[in-house]
């Protein structure tokens, strides 16, 4: 199967097309770790005080991850329970925990920022979106990419013999974005897509997906080799009423 390439141009569009993101500005959202306000936090100003910030955004994550497996070992509804995790994320996350979320996911996307400036080969950020549809896909990536501040490379696709298939006409699909670039051989050769597949920072290639998950699975790579791999709401830079 070859390989179907939107172009640079038309992924960029699709990032700006209109909607409302919850912005985060120092003014209006201050969370508080200990007695310090995130918008004051200086990772390099003490190496131990930034490991306890990652630390504790790890453990928030980690939390409602627990949460979320501890509900689907109860009803495990769907391949894998992904039905379940899905209910879970719609239902037992309430306003608060959300907010907490993703205060969560900026502090450690800053110091994955942060490691990446100081060595190319740390901070690598990788999502992976598992969707009903591409425009729910697509709403997953103008919400994370621009309120991370990821970079925007090419969206690969599918086709059959080079003919793309209309996205009404893929169903479920599976995301996966990376800042870190260079896809595996192994991936390479998988994928038929050949040298072509060699990513850049910012592109992302689109799989049909036959799972039952729907979330983002949000995944960092931060030079301490600590596994950090959660599955977050996909609207979760959303404004609720526009979901």
């Amino acid at each position: 199967m070859k390989r179907f390439v939107i172009p640079l141009s038309a992924f960029l569009h699709l990032l700006l097309l209109p909607i409302r993101i919850i912005a985060f500005a120092p003014n209006t959202i201050v969370e508080r770790i200990g007695k310090v306000p995130i918008e004051k936090l200086s990772f390099s100003s003490s190496p131990q005080f930034a490991v306890d910030i990652i630390s504790s955004a790890t453990s928030t994550l980690q939390h409602y991850e627990d949460m979320q497996l501890d509900y689907v070992n109860k009803s495990p509804i769907g391949k894998g329970g992904g039905t379940a995790a899905l209910k879970f994320m719609q239902t037992k996350l309430a306003p608060v925990d959300r907010e907490k979320i993703r205060i969560a996911v900026l502090t450690l996307v800053d110091e994955a920022h942060r490691q990446r400036a100081a060595n190319s080969a740390e901070g690598r950020i990788i999502l992976g979106i598992c969707a009903e549809n591409v425009d729910e896909a697509l709403l997953g990536l103008k919400t994370w990419v621009p309120t991370l501040n990821l970079p925007r490379g090419l969206l690969h696709g599918m086709d059959v013999d080079g003919v793309p298939i209309p996205p009404e006409e893929l169903g479920s699909v599976y995301v996966k974005y990376n800042t870190g670039g260079c896809m595996t051989f192994t991936e390479m050769r998988r994928g038929g897509m050949g040298f072509d597949a060699l990513w850049r920072p910012g592109d992302a290639v689109l799989e049909m997906y036959d799972g039952d998950f729907r979330g983002v699975y949000f995944n960092l790579e931060l030079e301490d080799r600590e596994f950090r791999q959660f599955l977050l709401p996909t609207d979760l830079f959303l404004e609720d009423e526009e979901w």
